[in-house]
């Protein structure tokens, strides 16, 4: 039978437990084959476009244990519960009833405001102010929290925090929590094909939290109803009970992922004052997903994803206008269906995976410099810049030590590093030094990326590669421990 189009490029692999040290090379081996990771549950899950031949011979793919393009028959033993759940929501998708539901959702294409006579209602919910003006540059520094998903490229951490009560009723069974990583899964599969350059791929951390407290008929409201049950959850993992607490978790899995960017999805069966609602860092999800039903909670997410990352809502009772702008490139929402000529229905509009004009440019998805890939900082022109070797080696010192281009001199302008190998504690000048250094150490595509942030004065990506490669470093020491 033939795959679903949603996975039919699909394919899960397990790395080698052995050489999870070299599983960045491994993503860089399966892009060179043509492929290209999009999940990542765990060190040893990855989910994501496998080309035949890595398929058909995954053994020849140095760090590969196994390749798998439908289910996975026999997962190997000692998983963790973030990389089995990767493995079951994959089975799940891959089955012929997951796909049989797929063809009968409720209400496809459907206009999320559209009438009804079964009481369905809108994502979103009236009175939630999902997207607002993004944080400017060195908004943090004034007291205003960071904006951890101002546009969707690269990658990006997602929290599953699924939240239950004392009674079974707010409880979740074992099938509903791979169900709800499953759909998750799938609709963020298909937010990361529309456009390829924009490179976005997800690492997960996935919570199950079972709180003491009954509900409270007495609370209505977003916030009185959501923090009943939110800020004991996030107790319980350890954060402050309170919206910070979230805002604290998801730089915590931010960092502990080396990822971009980072939001949470916070699932539960606890009533809340609308089903399915956006305001960053966090999103929120009823299990019942409304008269939609958990078999849309793909799309529900999906849409309120696009919330968290800039998009506004584009039916008509969300009461859109075509003149307010939105996302971090402040476009205009020009699909609104009060004022748009024509209308077009998408994503942020109706239950249905397209997306009309406007959406990518919400996300940030624009080629300012027409070099090929996205970035909506890019500079016009490709200038070939400089790098202040004094400014970054301060800021990332062993990411400049990694590299071989040492640290300047006590004393300096720049910082002293600690010696390493052979030319690594070697004092350069504290000058600039030409970007051509780098590229004989680093890949095309990490070469591309830390260009944009030396440019663009954004140092998050340079630190996430430091995250990495020190963690790589730690575990290649203990294999030779081990050894």
């Amino acid at each position: 039978m033939a795959k679903r189009a949603e996975i039919a490029r699909q394919g899960l692999i397990i790395l080698d437990a052995t050489g999870v040290a070299d599983r960045y090379g491994t993503n860089e081996r399966l892009s060179d084959a043509g492929g290209r990771v999009l999940h990542r549950f765990g060190s040893r899950v990855l989910i994501g476009d496998v080309p035949p031949r890595v398929a058909r011979k995954p053994a020849t793919t140095p760090g590969l244990r196994s390749a798998h393009v439908g289910a996975v028959a026999k997962p190997p033993g000692r998983l963790t519960e973030i990389e089995a759940l990767g493995v079951e929501a994959w089975n799940l998708r891959m089955s012929a009833a997951y796909a049989k539901a797929k063809d009968d959702r409720p209400h496809d294409g459907v206009r999320w405001d559209a009438a009804t006579t079964d009481g369905r209602i809108p994502p979103d919910g009236p009175g939630m102010t999902h997207v607002g003006e993004t944080v400017p540059p060195g908004a943090m520094a004034l007291g205003v929290p960071e904006d951890m998903s101002p546009y969707l490229i690269g990658s990006v951490a997602v929290g599953i925090v699924i939240v239950e009560g004392p009674t079974p009723d707010l409880q979740f069974s074992p099938d509903e929590r791979t169900k709800v990583v499953a759909e998750v899964q799938e609709g963020l599969t298909w937010m990361a094909h529309v456009d390829a350059r924009a490179g976005v791929s997800y690492s997960y951390d996935i919570r199950t939290v079972r709180i003491d407290r009954a509900p409270d008929p007495t609370k209505t409201g977003y916030e009185p109803l959501e923090s009943h049950w939110r800020d004991p959850a996030m107790t319980k993992l350890g954060f402050a009970g309170n919206m910070a607490g979230v805002a604290e978790y998801v730089k915590t899995i931010r960092r502990n992922l080396g990822t971009r960017w980072g939001y949470v999805g916070l699932f539960t069966k606890y009533p809340v004052a609308h089903f399915a609602y956006a305001l960053k860092p966090r999103l929120v999800m009823q299990y019942s997903n409304d008269g939609w039903g958990p078999d849309n909670i793909d799309r529900v997410f999906t849409h309120e994803s696009g919330h968290i990352f800039g998009c506004p809502d584009e039916y008509a009772s969300s009461g859109c206008d075509c003149t307010t702008k939105f996302g971090y490139l402040r476009e205009p929402n020009r699909n609104c269906q009060n004022c748009a000529a024509p209308f077009v229905d998408c994503l942020m509009a109706a239950n249905t995976f397209a997306m009309c004009a406007s959406t990518p440019i919400h996300l940030g998805w624009r080629d300012t410099d027409g070099d090929g890939a996205l970035d909506p900082v890019d500079p016009v022109g490709n200038p070939n810049p400089v790098i202040d070797l004094g400014k970054i080696c301060s800021l990332v010192p062993f990411l400049c030590r990694l590299v071989g281009l040492g640290a300047t001199a006590p004393g300096s302008a720049g910082v002293a590093g600690p010696a390493g190998p052979a030319g690594v504690g070697d004092v350069l000048p504290p000058d600039s030094v030409p970007v051509e250094l780098l590229r004989q150490v680093l890949t095309d595509d990490e070469m591309a990326r830390v260009e944009r942030a030396i440019r663009s004065e954004e140092l998050r990506y340079l630190e996430a590669l430091e995250a990495k490669l020190r963690a790589a470093v730690r575990d290649i020491a203990r294999e030779r421990k081990r050894g």
